[in-house]
């Protein structure tokens, strides 16, 4: 639908001034990237590590404003260029040792027990029946009495990247890393088949936080948000608005809950847009739903010996772990001021929100069911209710929303809307990585101002954005009208 321009609004900026501040963010961004990348986990580094990503999603930030003040039919070959710097980004700092992290030393620790033939989820790495395994790789592992917690999709993704030879941990990372590239081949498919503007595949391919912390560090949540994405490709056209005599809705949904499947068994985060995958495959939510059931179970039957155990590992984690959390944090600072439980407390009033909220969302999609962008919306605001109500938030958690944010964006940018409501969670994706300042303090507590800090700049544009006067800030665009995912 087209906006009603405003008398106030500035006249777009030339293409030219839009490549230009594209091409100098780009080289930029690579450049900053790469150093971060080569920085480590000492003290005396930290601050050239919080520096070089704040510079770098600032150089990110202006990039995206560019890109916001284009004009409406700013060449779509654009989007190429913006891609091949969002593989180059990625594939530059992919061969470059971790320092920072040594999450890809147990990645590496549970898939050679696997190749092994051995059960990660029965036995811890501290095992004595794991003795005979042991190696360089296993002294560098963390938490030891805590057996496997990430899903089998993981595990296989582990084990297979074993078999490729190399330098086991930078062979784990380029593979790691290719499925992050996939991702973003994935999102310019799903932005021109929804008929949107394909350059905001930007706000994925070239967030430093997804380069730095997901790609950089190695982190396996490269492989759940590629099939995250996946699923929503193959949702595609007929299952958002079927066709009659549409032969292969059925095949489609099959695909897509295999997919969705899979995205959970890699890390569980997708279970949180489960069901508005799940409402949308209509009319084939059967043969959605059982192919969720089916790939799951073929994916645990390798392990199934550790029986119960196959959760024990996460378990513990989700009731060990917390930090850097927004509201959970604030709830959990209040209660301790009348209960000894307040922990306790606090994750159950927390777990009741996050049900209300997904419900309540669910309510509202119901009612958007003809919206083919409608899946995506929804998918953005159930992660973001999800980590601010989290007791854990580590920064690279919030990598799982951008993909759904680029495809919000691009349509509230079609719509002639604001983006002010998205800058918030946008900001807060930068802001997030003043987790690692804790670590200045010189021990492991957190300081509660830094924390204050990182959500106080989002909670301030939230809320600016939420008195927003229509029209004030719109991008110059005149838009076409919208049209379904084919």
């Amino acid at each position: 639908m087209a906006r009603n321009r405003d008398p106030h609004d500035r006249a777009p900026w030339p293409d030219g001034a839009v490549c230009l501040t594209l091409a100098l963010t780009g080289a930029a961004l690579c450049g900053l990237c790469w150093l971060f990348a080569h920085t480590d986990r000492t003290l005396a580094m930290r601050p050239r590590m919080l520096v070089l990503f704040f510079f770098a999603f600032a150089v990110f930030v202006i990039a995206v404003l560019a890109l916001w003040r284009a004009r409406p039919d700013l060449p779509p070959r654009l989007v190429w260029p913006i891609v091949i710097v969002g593989i180059a980004l990625r594939l530059g700092v992919a061969p470059i040792r971790p320092a920072t992290t040594s999450d890809i030393y147990r990645y590496l620790w549970e898939g050679r027990v696997v190749r092994a033939g051995m059960n990660p989820y029965a036995d811890a790495p501290d095992s004595p029946r794991l003795r005979e395994l042991r190696n360089w790789v296993w002294k560098i592992v963390p938490f030891k009495s805590v057996p496997a917690a990430y899903p089998p999709v993981a595990q296989y993704a582990f084990a297979l990247a074993g078999f490729i030879p190399g330098p086991p941990v930078i062979v784990l990372k380029l593979v790691l890393a290719l499925f992050d590239v996939g991702t973003v081949l994935l999102l310019v498919s799903i932005l021109a088949a929804m008929r949107l503007p394909r350059s905001w595949v930007i706000l994925y391919a070239w967030h430093p936080l997804v380069v730095c912390e997901l790609v950089a560090r190695g982190h396996l949540d490269t492989i759940g948000i590629f099939f995250m994405a996946l699923a929503f490709r193959v949702l595609g056209r007929s299952l958002l608005l079927p066709a009659p005599g549409d032969r292969h809705s059925a095949a489609r949904a099959v695909l897509s809950g295999a997919a969705l499947a899979l995205s959970i068994l890699a890390k569980g985060y997708a279970i949180i847009v489960a069901p508005f995958f799940i409402l949308a495959a209509r009319p084939r939510r059967g043969a959605f739903l059982v192919a969720m059931a089916a790939t799951a179970a073929l994916a645990y039957v390798p392990f199934a010996s550790a029986g119960l155990g196959l959760f024990r590992g996460a378990a513990m984690y989700g009731r060990g772990w917390r930090g850097n959390s927004g509201v959970f944090a604030l709830l959990d600072l209040a209660l301790s001021q009348v209960s000894s439980h307040h922990d306790a407390i606090a994750r159950a009033i927390c777990l009741v929100a996050l049900v209300a909220w997904v419900v309540a969302l669910l309510r509202n999609a119901m009612l958007a069911s003809g919206d083919p962008a409608g899946p995506a919306r929804f998918a953005l605001l159930a992660l973001i209710g999800f980590f601010l109500l989290s007791p854990a938030v580590y920064p690279w958690y919030l990598a799982w929303t951008l993909p759904w944010l680029c495809l919000a964006a691009a349509e509230t940018d079609r719509a002639g809307d604001t983006l002010l409501p998205y800058m918030a969670w946008l900001v807060l994706t930068g802001t997030i990585f003043g987790f690692y300042a804790h670590a200045l303090a010189g021990d492991h507590r957190e300081i509660w101002w830094l924390t204050a800090l990182q959500y106080a700049l989002p909670a301030a544009i939230a809320m600016a954005g939420a008195f927003h006067r229509p029209g004030a800030v719109s991008p110059p665009r005149a838009t076409a009208s919208s049209s379904p995912p084919a």
